[in-house]
């Protein structure tokens, strides 16, 4: 399994592992989480972030991919991030689609410190019929024809938005909502949201609030299109840091 770790120096007690998003929307945010992996290592914290097996530059194929799978990588990437730096303290942040995947491997037994949802998709069924819509939308312009050149337009292939999407996947996420069966037990839940979204799970304690201007995650956006860590949001990493911290001293 793909990871990289952003060091500190010193013999640090918090560390963050950064659970990615799912399908498209990981490499369109590789970059983002990268810069903010090296922000909250400069504040201090040991960030560790990975690639599911499957995906990115990780072994594997995505029609291995499905959330036990997934919480198995989560397993491997919080024990390496344990083992190479020391921590007492774990702090999981999880964009997107992965707040679903968090939720089953917290209900599995998942030891956690705090998990930070940053966000997140809260039903998965709604959020897999989106991505089935803009599928449609993307296959019915990319790439562009050239003549001779058929356009691979079937969703036969069993592909999402470009990306592997195995049934066991598309059957966990339309199975999954973030109020339905969760059961987190005592490890605190931080969500990172935009103004005015009202649909948060229950027991959220602490929310932060992501600046109007932040790179959006949904379809709307061309699913190669990237974005990057914005000066807004850099301030809310800044925030989301200091958070964590005094949230250690309490």
């Amino acid at each position: 399994m793909y990871a990289a770790l952003h060091g500190v120096a010193g013999v640090p007690t918090t560390g963050v592992v950064l659970v990615p998003p799912l399908l498209h929307e990981l490499p369109r945010s590789r970059r983002f989480i990268a810069e903010v992996a090296s922000e909250l290592a400069a504040m201090g914290l040991p960030t560790l972030r990975f690639d599911f097996h499957g995906t990115g530059d990780s072994s594997g194929t995505g029609d291995d991919i499905d959330f036990a799978s997934m919480h198995h990588d989560i397993d491997l990437a919080a024990t390496a991030l344990r083992e190479k730096t020391g921590i007492r303290r774990l702090v999981l942040v999880g964009w997107r689609g992965a707040a679903l995947v968090l939720r089953g491997w917290l209900e599995r037994g998942g030891s956690a410190d705090l998990v930070v949802l940053w966000d997140p998709i809260v039903d998965g069924g709604s959020w897999l019929q989106e991505l089935m819509q803009g599928d449609v939308g993307e296959r019915a312009v990319r790439p562009p024809p050239r003549r001779g050149i058929p356009r691979l337009t079937d969703p036969a292939d069993g592909q999402l938005m470009g990306f592997p999407a195995p049934p066991r996947l598309r059957a966990d996420l339309a199975q999954t909502h973030l109020d339905v069966g969760t059961r987190p037990g005592d490890v605190p839940v931080w969500a990172i949201v935009r103004a005015g979204v009202a649909d948060l799970p229950r027991g959220i304690a602490k929310v932060l609030q992501l600046p109007e201007n932040a790179p959006s995650f949904n379809v709307g956006a061309a699913m190669d299109a990237t974005f990057f860590l914005t000066p807004p949001v850099r301030n809310l990493v800044g925030e989301l840091g200091q958070a964590v911290f005094e949230e250690a001293s309490a």
